[in-house]
């Protein structure tokens, strides 16, 4: 990850592909079928690419949040809101929250913060706001995950 990094789509599918292809033959492929875990439904899997392409022509609207210069909270607000989108979308057959929660640490990084420290939080938590993302399109409780997890590097 260097300045020249664009985090588009491709990128996105190619991480998932690069971190789990040697355990899946479908690594970094969106899924085509409906996925429900519990209560929760994600995205159709016939509109996913779809979706995935408006989400991501959005994201680039934003300048994939290299927006070096805006305050922590804006920062705070707009990486929720992404990370929301694409939990909802849930694109791959599995290991989306991984994937997505990497690639969000790598866009904290190159803004000159640390990876997001979900330490301190229950797992129940972090899925409890993910299943508020999804069910009510609210992104209240992630907000508050990554504000008490995000913290400037201190590093460079």
């Amino acid at each position: 990850m260097d300045d020249n990094t664009v985090f588009d789509e491709t990128y996105f599918k190619a991480l998932h592909r690069r971190t789990f292809e040697s355990l899946y033959d479908w690594a970094g492929e969106y899924r085509h079928f409906n996925m429900i875990k519990g209560a929760t439904r994600f995205c159709q899997g016939a509109y996913v690419e779809s979706a995935s392409h408006k989400l991501f022509a959005e994201f680039e609207q934003a300048n994939y949040l290299k927006n070096t210069g805006i305050s922590k909270g804006e920062f705070v607000r707009q990486l929720a809101y992404f990370k929301c989108e694409l939990i909802a979308l849930h694109p791959f057959y599995e290991l989306n929250g991984r994937i997505t929660r990497l690639f969000f640490d790598m866009i904290a990084l190159y803004n000159g913060y640390r990876y997001i420290d979900y330490s301190s939080i229950a797992p129940e938590t972090y899925i409890n706001a993910s299943i508020q993302c999804v069910q009510f399109a609210d992104c209240r409780a992630m907000e508050k995950i990554i504000a008490d997890g995000l913290n400037l590097n201190d590093d460079e």
